[in-house]
């Protein structure tokens, strides 16, 4: 049963990445990179997205069933996109119940969705944490090289996961920039602060 789920729900994070490249890319100014806004996704749900990306914050592949995903760039600073994914108990990829997936997410598994991305990986960390709502989940960052035919790139995911009453939330954004210390340094001193703005942002049932 784990076996199967560390499997189903590491596809699921690499689906993320195809899904990306489809998406609108939008530059951020850096004069205004922290102008925010929050968009609702229903259900509950809503979250912050740079305010420059308009209404380009819902997946463009109509097959990608995440509820939000954005891409950004800053110049020299390589470019980041970030979605949300529901996934329901008792159904795949999940296929657990919340009990289960509560134990698995927080405690078995805290790094999941930064698993099997690519090579040369780093682990940054990966512990429990709380959303800014109470509901408990975990956050994982760790950084590899993507490596497509011959060419290759760096990539820093950075994950947070959220075991809320009604499902598993999943917020994703991965750095990317030409090697992996260049994606660790962008992450470290560009992204990060803006992923915890958009992670402490999310609002759930």
């Amino acid at each position: 049963m784990i076996r199967s789920s560390l499997l189903a729900l590491t596809i699921a994070a690499a689906a993320l990445a195809g899904a990306a490249s489809a998406q609108t890319f939008t530059p951020l100014d850096p004069k205004t990179i922290d102008d925010w806004r929050a968009v609702d996704l229903g259900a509950g749900v809503s979250l912050d997205v740079p305010r420059a990306v308009g209404e380009a914050y819902r997946p463009t592949d109509k097959a990608d069933t995440g509820l939000a995903l954005f891409r950004v760039s800053v110049k020299d600073a390589g470019d980041m996109y970030c979605g949300l994914d529901r996934l329901a108990y008792n159904a795949q990829p999940l296929g657990m119940n919340r009990n289960r997936a509560l134990d698995f997410l927080t405690n078995a598994a805290q790094g999941i969705f930064c698993h099997g991305v690519g090579s040369g990986v780093r682990e940054n960390f990966a512990q429990a944490a709380a959303s800014q709502q109470g509901y408990p989940g975990s956050r994982c960052v760790a950084s590899y090289t993507d490596r497509q035919g011959d060419k290759s790139e760096g990539d820093v995911i950075h994950a947070r996961v959220v075991v809320a009453p009604d499902a598993v939330y999943v917020l994703t954004c991965t750095v990317r920039d030409q090697d992996q210390a260049r994606a660790e340094t962008d992450w470290e001193t560009i992204w990060r602060p803006r992923i915890t703005h958009v992670e402490d942002s999310l609002k759930l049932p």
